[in-house]
């Protein structure tokens, strides 16, 4: 569920085809612009219909009410699950986000193919522990762990956060958590989005993105009114991709300032947003999972900007990347144009903030091949998974 939980599922399924041409995965997701996505060979898709919900999810709103739309969603898993027959399913997604909906997933495959093995895969962090822990009690979220998961994934590093102690994990939950490390992104080449930002070899580049985008207006538009004050001359070229889940009406309105400042790339949604990564001296986003990864994979200059929504997540993982030296976290009520105005020159202009140059010596990067090693165990997979996929 959601645009950041889909990309990663994205990003697993394109290592395990990789390492093994006899691998069929298949991605269900809700995400409506799935279809913009590219795919590897032997890896598909199926959309379910969308359900509105609060947060930085990227589900859309639907015209179906909630009712037939859930009903709807559990005849066509059902449905996959029979005609499919998977070896392994794997949830990527909030475990308190429609709880009962994945449990009675979990309970049909248990049901109809008892071999088949099921991981629930989550990300570094999930949010601060008193609220995680509330809402996961609420939603019977740690018996469904116990009773209807194989294991469960930790992006992340148990050094770095514990969830199996900060969350409270029963004994037997604690025992199947397997912490894979963080996801290593590609090499990209950058000469399609170099044509889009400025041949001027000292020209820095300030990559500004809002993630999913439905929280990422206020970071936009902070930046803008920096921008907007200095008239745009500012001794950078912008790159804003404001992220496709943002409402119509807010991204109207950032690209019609944006359209007026010099120096400026703007987008909704790109394709290339790696590219134009790789290719940034300073990343300023809203601190989402897969925008770590990528900035401690390109060595990039970091500074997070995060929401205040529970269960706050990303300001989280702001705090503890910065306590590594890794990140620059700015606090959501400090977040005026003025101060991202100031870190951001700093960063650019005198080197200041903290890099993630050495990060992926630092942080363990391999979590694709961990993944692909439990794969193998789990279901007794050829050799292969484990080992690093060729960067593209």
């Amino acid at each position: 569920m959601g645009l950041g939980h889909t990309t990663r599922a994205l990003a697993i399924a394109s290592h395990l085809t990789q390492g093994n041409a006899d691998c069929s995965v298949l991605l269900v997701t809700d995400l409506p612009i799935i279809g913009r996505f590219h795919f590897p060979p032997n890896v598909d898709y199926v959309r379910l219909p969308g359900i509105a919900q609060r947060g930085d999810s990227g589900r859309a709103a639907t015209s179906l009410d909630v009712g037939s739309a859930l009903k709807i969603r559990r005849k066509i898993m059902q449905g996959l699950i029979k005609t499919f027959r998977p070896q392994l399913l794997v949830l990527e997604r909030d475990p308190s986000s429609l709880a009962v909906e994945v449990q009675r997933v979990l309970a049909f495959l248990r049901e109809e193919i008892p071999e088949a093995k099921a991981v629930w895969a989550l990300p570094d962090v999930v949010g601060e522990p008193d609220g995680v822990i509330e809402s996961w009690t609420r939603a019977s979220v740690y018996s469904a762990l116990d009773e209807l998961c194989d294991e469960v994934w930790v992006h992340g590093d148990q050094e770095l956060f514990d969830q199996a102690r900060h969350y409270r994990l029963p004994g037997p939950v604690a025992a199947k958590v397997v912490y894979t490390g963080y996801l290593r992104s590609p090499r990209v080449r950058t000469e399609r989005v170099r044509r889009k930002v400025p041949k001027q070899p000292h020209c820095p580049v300030v990559l500004v993105t809002g993630g999913g985008g439905a929280a990422g207006y206020p970071l936009v538009d902070s930046f803008l009114d920096f921008l907007e004050a200095r008239r745009g001359r500012v001794p950078f070229h912008s790159v804003i991709v404001t992220g496709p889940m943002m409402q119509s009406e807010e991204k109207g309105r950032l690209k019609a300032r944006a359209e007026r400042l010099p120096a400026l790339t703007f987008h909704r949604f790109s394709r290339h947003l790696l590219e134009y990564l790789s290719c940034a001296d300073l990343v300023v986003s809203t601190g989402g999972y897969n925008t770590h990864c990528a900035a401690l994979s390109y060595g990039k200059r970091a500074l997070v900007a995060p929401g205040m929504r529970p269960p706050n997540e990303r300001l989280l993982r702001g705090r503890v990347f910065e306590r590594l030296g890794l990140t620059r976290l700015l606090d959501p009520d400090e977040l005026t144009s003025a101060r991202l105005g100031d870190l951001v020159t700093a960063s650019v202009l005198n080197g200041h903030g903290p890099a993630g140059n050495g990060g992926a010596r630092v942080i363990p990067m391999d979590g694709l091949e961990r993944m692909g090693a439990r794969i193998e165990a789990l279901v007794g997979a050829p050799q292969g998974w484990a080992k690093a996929a060729p960067h593209r």
